[in-house]
């Protein structure tokens, strides 16, 4: 093997740098931990079904928490929920519509839903029914992620809620609209 003379060397090693530089840049940002306070925040968020009364006062405080939930949003809205709570979920479907499945609707005066509507639902898979009870599960907790990227969020953040509004396909797009939406009137 030939010996590289000093210039070679110093190019080579002028690449190896470029390279590395360009790797560390490109490289996604270590999640920092939230604190305590932030991550019950986020978490309140997250799993909130119905905001109310309370909702102004929740999104003040993830104003004052912006730099720390941005990331932990958009990594929510990616991810997800934990596949611990996913499986909580699921467990507690499954539970609900053993009981369902079980129960005698006969000879129930259901009121406030039509009865094809329970009849649909009693013809379901125990599967479907839980596997839809998941998606809605998941689905809500995106959709909380972008009600709070709308909020919180920078520039490149209206860019995916944009991309998600305009999505025929995607089950987040009317919840990227509204997000949308309530952006353009603060």
């Amino acid at each position: 093997m030939a010996s590289s003379s000093p210039i070679e060397r110093r190019c080579r090693a002028a690449a190896l740098a470029a390279c590395l530089a360009w790797l560390s840049a490109a490289a996604p940002a270590v999640a920092q931990p939230l604190d305590a306070q932030a991550a019950a925040l986020l978490d309140r968020w997250l799993q909130s079904s119905c905001l109310g009364d309370e909702a102004p006062a929740l999104e003040a405080d993830l104003r004052r928490n912006a730099a720390a939930l941005a990331p932990a949003l958009r990594r929510a809205l990616a991810d997800g929920p934990p596949a611990a709570e996913v499986a909580r979920i699921r467990e507690t479907a499954t539970r609900r519509q053993a009981r369902r499945a079980s129960f005698d609707w006969r000879s129930m005066n259901v009121t406030g839903v039509d009865r094809s509507a329970v009849a649909s639902l009693q013809r379901k898979s125990a599967g479907a029914v839980v596997d839809d009870q998941v998606r809605r599960y998941v689905n809500g907790w995106r959709a909380n992620a972008i009600a709070g990227l709308a909020i919180v969020g920078e520039p490149a953040d209206r860019t995916t809620l944009r991309r998600i509004a305009g999505s025929t396909s995607d089950p987040l797009a009317p919840a990227a609209r509204e997000a949308l939406r309530n952006l353009a009137v603060r």
